[in-house]
């Protein structure tokens, strides 16, 4: 790598490990340094979520959780139930009704799976300014691009395109993850970024989107931060 790319720091920013997936957090830490990542976000769907299994300390592990709201009121009332409890709190949407209101509400640090409806890509120019108004970052999984064959991928690959063109045009924030299930998913940076490209970003676009925007997203979790310009001298983080 470039010199300049070495000082980075790379996050993988959805991960599910075990119970939901199928390895530990230990060993999907011990994976993801392997690969040249600085850290990981252990984002379980709230089904899964237990909230108080121990992390790593030897590896940056942040305690996430990912929302399955049925409608906007759920939506809301499951915000409620786990902003305090963790760092990192994504929606995961699809209905366009859920993405609208995950980006709405400044609580939301990701959404994610915007597409899953099917019908549309998920995200429309209301949704993207909304995103960039409240710094919702909008998730790019690399798990159905991966896993899937044929239309089915075709399908994520035109969405992305559509989502990342609205992201690009009002400056919303986005991840690119792996939403890996085992630490057989986990991909390095380099990887992560030519596969980013096949729907659109250049390699700069890649990497703010495996860099700045999650370092974003950690530095909002800190105990210190009250809102963007006004933090605590001297308060603690928010690793757990």
């Amino acid at each position: 790598m470039p010199a300049s790319e070495q000082e980075l720091h790379y996050y993988d920013m959805n991960i599910h490990p075990y119970p939901e997936g199928s390895s530990s957090v230990s060993r999907m830490a011990l994976e993801a340094g392997r690969l040249g990542l600085s850290g990981i976000c252990a984002s379980p769907h709230h089904d899964f979520f237990a909230g108080k299994e121990p992390l790593p300390q030897n590896f940056k592990v942040l305690r996430g959780v990912e929302v399955s709201p049925a409608n906007a009121n759920e939506l809301r009332r499951l915000v409620e139930k786990y902003r305090s409890r963790v760092q990192v709190l994504a929606v995961h949407g699809g209905d366009e009704a859920i993405n609208r209101a995950a980006c709405e509400d400044g609580r939301a640090d990701v959404l994610t799976h915007p597409h899953d409806g099917g019908k549309t890509s998920g995200i429309n120019h209301i949704i993207a300014k909304l995103a960039a108004d409240k710094q919702v970052a909008i998730e790019f999984s690399l798990f159905p691009i991966i896993h899937n064959r044929g239309g089915t991928r075709v399908r994520t690959l035109s969405s992305y395109r559509a989502n990342f063109a609205l992201v690009r045009k009002y400056g919303a924030p986005y991840v690119i993850t792996s939403g890996a299930m085992s630490h057989y998913d986990l991909r390095d940076p380099r990887c992560m970024i030519a596969i980013a490209r096949l729907f659109g970003l250049n390699e700069a676009e890649a990497i703010k989107g495996l860099t700045y925007y999650p370092e974003q997203i950690i530095r909002r979790s800190s105990a210190s931060y009250v809102m963007d310009g006004v933090e605590i001298v001297g308060a603690g983080g928010g690793d757990e």
